[in-house]
């Protein structure tokens, strides 16, 4: 692949940002518009969840060619971390950067699996989870973090939080990928072996995508848990935060900036229509799951992908 192709989707990124930004300011003035269900605006906080993690792993998996199955753990980690420093009398405020750096140093302590290629480090990271969370019990004493009645959000707060989160996830990535270093990912994750011949310095790109990435999961696992309110140290095990959004990545586009928002806005939409018509069902996932599949025989580079010009 040329650097023209790989750098073609976001080329072209200052009008996705004005769309991105319309899009923004719209999502703003929806609890201003009154009228709107509770369980409506209900959805579009955890579509903000899910855009965040969904911009998270398409850092790693869709530009640094990391093909990351344990998103879970640092999302977990963001939640557990957040929930045991506001018992603790630590202020929202302050646990916004705590949490992130929790994400960030976990995505640091994995950097030697870098080792591990394709397959290997895909399960590598699998397993990750399942070795943070007897870990956060025995250092914590405890499985179950709670938010302080003081420290709980109200609803305009958690929407608007939310929405802030997304944007930042979106935007932050959108300027890390027209750096040095989001040239660099993009390379890497074409050919790895071509971009370290030519002097690309692999493990430290990968290490920042890595870290980055692991952070924004963080964060959005701290505001899942405002969202909740409570937070256990089962979400270890909750794979949907690991592979949900690989398929909202699949379904938007690897390796573009509108893929997980686009990604996760189906999901979304999916999610919210089943809940509402079908309470209980997890029909939303299924349908998910035959999406993925529709996408990847049809449109195999994603809903929002462009040709690629010779």
């Amino acid at each position: 692949m040329t650097a023209g192709g790989l750098s073609g989707g976001l080329l072209k990124a200052p009008k996705s940002l004005v769309v991105f930004t319309a899009g923004a300011i719209l999502a703003g003035l929806v609890p201003l518009s009154g009228g709107f269900d509770p369980s409506f605006l209900g959805a579009f906080v955890i579509y903000f969840v899910w855009i965040t993690l969904a911009v998270s792993w398409n850092l790693t998996g869709g530009f640094g060619g990391l093909f990351n199955l344990g998103l879970v753990a640092f999302f977990g980690l963001g939640a557990v971390v957040g929930g045991a420093g506001l018992q603790s009398g630590i202020p929202l405020a302050a646990m916004v950067p705590i949490s992130a750096l929790s994400g960030a140093t976990l995505g640091a302590l994995l950097i030697p699996t870098f080792r591990l290629k394709s397959f290997y480090f895909a399960v590598a990271t699998f397993v990750v989870p399942y070795m943070v969370k007897p870990l956060v019990e025995v250092t914590s004493g405890t499985s179950v973090f709670r938010v302080p009645g003081a420290e709980i959000l109200g609803s305009s707060q958690l929407y608007y939080s939310g929405l802030a989160l997304a944007v930042a996830s979106v935007f932050g990535v959108y300027l890390m990928m027209r750096s040095k270093v989001g040239f660099a990912l993009r390379t890497i994750g074409s050919d790895e072996v071509a971009s370290a011949s030519v002097g690309v310095n692999v493990g430290a790109y990968k290490a920042v995508a890595l870290v980055v990435s692991g952070a924004l999961a963080a964060l959005a696992g701290l505001y899942y848990l405002e969202i909740a309110g409570t937070a256990d140290t089962t979400i270890f095990q909750n794979l949907s935060f690991s592979l949900l959004p690989l398929f909202m990545v699949i379904i938007g586009g690897t390796g573009t900036l509108e893929g997980p928002v686009v990604g996760a806005l189906v999901f979304s939409a999916l999610n919210y229509f089943v809940t509402s018509q079908l309470p209980g069902s997890t029909l939303d996932v299924f349908i998910l799951s035959l999406a993925v599949v529709a996408v990847a025989l049809f449109r195999p580079r994603g809903l929002v992908a462009r040709r690629r010009r010779n």
